[in-house]
Formats: C-alpha cells, structure tokens, sequence
C-alpha cells in the first residue's frame, strides 16, 4: 500500500515540474524576411486624349515636357459643319418661337371672336324677347278687332326672322369656339416644337464644345502625335492618341513579385528602393516611411506573377523645372516581410 502511494507522489511531482513556467516553450518571433524585387515607377493618373468629333487641328497649345493644370485646353479643332448645324439649329429655334408667338395672337384674335358672338346672341336673345312680347300684345288686339290681322302677321315673322338670327349667332359660337380650341393646340404644338428646337440646339452646343480637347487634370504631357491640319476623327480607336496625360506629383512603384515570394508580401510592409539617385529621401505620399500599398492577390496568368503597388511623393525642382524621379524609371526594391 505504501508502495502505490509512494509511486503516486512521484508522478504528481512530475506533473508539477513538467508544467512550471520555466519549462515552457517560448514563443516563436515572426520570421522577418526581406524580398528584392524589380520596381518600375509609373506616374498615378494617366491618359490618352481622343476627338469626339471629327474635325481639323486648328492649334495645339502645348507640347511634350510641359505642365498643364486640370481644364487646360490642349488641342482646338475646327468643324466648320458642325459650325453650320449650330446656327441652323438656332435658326429653327427663332423660328418656333415665332410661331409661338403667332399661336399665342391666334388665340387671342379667336377669343375676340368669340365674345363677339355671344354678345350678337344675348342681343338677338332680347330682341326676339321684344317681338315676341309684341306678337302676344297683337295677338289679344287682333281677337278683340282693336288691330287688323296685317301687323299679327308682321309681328309673327318678325319673330321667325330674329329666332333665325338666333340660330346663325349659335353657330357663329360654336365656330369661334372651335377656332379657340384649334388655336390652343397650335400654342401647344409650338411649344412642343420650340422645346425640340431647344433640345437639338443644346446637343449642338455640347457637340461644338468638343472642339476643346482639355486637360482632365493636372499633369504633364509625355506624348504628342498630332500637328496642326491634320484631320481627326474618334472612330480611330486603335490609332494614337493626340496627346498623353501624366500625373506625376504622386508616382507609383510597381513591383513584380515571383510566385513563390507572393504569399509573403503584404499591405503595409515596409519597402526601400535601391538603385535610384536620392532613394534615401524617398518618402510616402504626406510624409513617412514607403510601404506597400496595395496587393492584386492574383497572380498574372502569362509571367505568374503578382502585380504589387507603393505610392511615393515627388518633388519637383522649381530651379531645374524637372521632377527629381520620372516615371518609367526602373530598379529594385527591398521589401521586408514578417
């Protein structure tokens, strides 16, 4: 008996050792692993300036290494045709207006005709009130022998002739009436038309704005391929561009990084760049240390390769009138993983 309680303290005190702190295992630091990879700098807005309409080079305002701000117009096109369908469509637009007006006075001239109408009626309603109060009066004379059977008669027709009258200023009514309500719809129907006009002007007006090629924003031009004469037109897609647009204050470093590297790269990783003049002084846009900025999580599907991007600040040297790196700059980066 004692003999099992002996063995049973041993192992209990074994248990206890085993599990006192200064046998447990350390945790492990994160492996800290740096990663060379090939940069190439880009700026971070960039475009290729395109007609929308078809049309000549008239001028263009700015040439290759020169900086342009945001609305600049670059390029002016003349359009000579489109020139023509403005001012054919303003034309049409006075001229719907016009007939507006016209409307407008038709229904007015027909309104006066109407009142008219309707004040022959009422007059012609109290002058058969008139007669045939007469023709009762005769009527009661003519039985009692006080007049002769001639003005009856009189009388009678005299009502016949004003209740015609009558008849005639309804109809005249009814004519004005429908002269009013043609006359109404005129109005609309002009209306209708000017806000057609209106419509096809102002589309004319947005089409003749894009004889001004502008800069949509603030950058440099890299690329010219346009003179003045030549003949453009917006259905050459695949052709060249008049002019190409960088934005270069802000550049973006593009890394390429092999597959079995692209588990390890990660959004916030610090990055330094080797092999460019003033690298040192390289800092993230609004200051501090390069990191990695964003990550495609995809691999290409030709290099098998995972596109990685930094964003960097640059510096443009007012003395020199150059920026201290320019896009398409090529060299390495040291990227420290964890």
């Amino acid at each position: 008996m004692s003999s099992i309680i002996r063995n049973s303290c041993v192992t209990l005190v074994g248990l206890l050792w085993l599990c006192s702190p200064a046998n447990e295992v350390p945790a492990q630091e994160p492996e800290i692993k740096t990663v060379r990879l090939p940069v190439t700098l880009e700026g971070d807005l960039k475009t290729e300036l395109r007609p929308r309409i078809e049309g000549y080079v008239a001028i263009v305002h700015g040439d290759i290494g020169e900086r342009v701000t945001k609305g600049k117009v670059l390029v002016t096109l003349d359009a000579p045709e489109l020139e023509a369908t403005v001012q054919r469509r303003q034309k049409m637009l006075s001229q719907a207006e016009a007939s507006l007006s016209v409307s407008k006075g038709m229904i007015e001239i027909a309104k006066a005709k109407l009142s008219q109408a309707e004040s022959a009626r009422q007059e012609q309603q109290a002058l058969l009130n008139l007669k045939v109060s007469i023709r009762d009066r005769y009527n009661v004379l003519v039985d009692g022998g006080a007049v002769q059977r001639e003005m009856l008669d009189e009388a009678i027709f005299a009502v016949s002739a004003v209740t015609a009258a009558i008849g005639k200023a309804d109809a005249d009514i009814a004519a004005a009436q429908a002269d009013v309500g043609a006359a109404i719809n005129e109005v609309e129907f002009a209306e209708s038309g000017i806000q057609v006009a209106k419509a096809e002007l102002s589309h004319a007006v947005a089409q003749e704005q894009f004889r001004q090629i502008k800069a949509p924003f603030d950058g440099i031009i890299t690329e010219r391929s346009v003179d003045p004469g030549q003949l453009v037109s917006p259905g050459n897609i695949n052709g060249k561009s008049l002019l190409v647009i960088e934005h270069v204050d802000v550049l973006r470093g593009v890394l390429t990084v092999p597959a079995e590297d692209a588990a390890m790269v990660r959004q916030g990783d610090l990055v330094k760049l080797i092999g460019f003049p003033g690298a040192d002084k390289m800092t993230a846009p609004g200051g501090g240390p390069l990191k990695v900025s964003r990550v495609s999580q995809t691999l290409d599907m030709k290099t098998r390769t995972m596109r990685v991007e930094i964003d960097l600040q640059n510096v443009f040297d007012e003395k020199t009138g150059r920026y201290r790196f320019l896009s398409g700059q090529y060299g390495a980066a040291s990227v420290t993983t964890r």
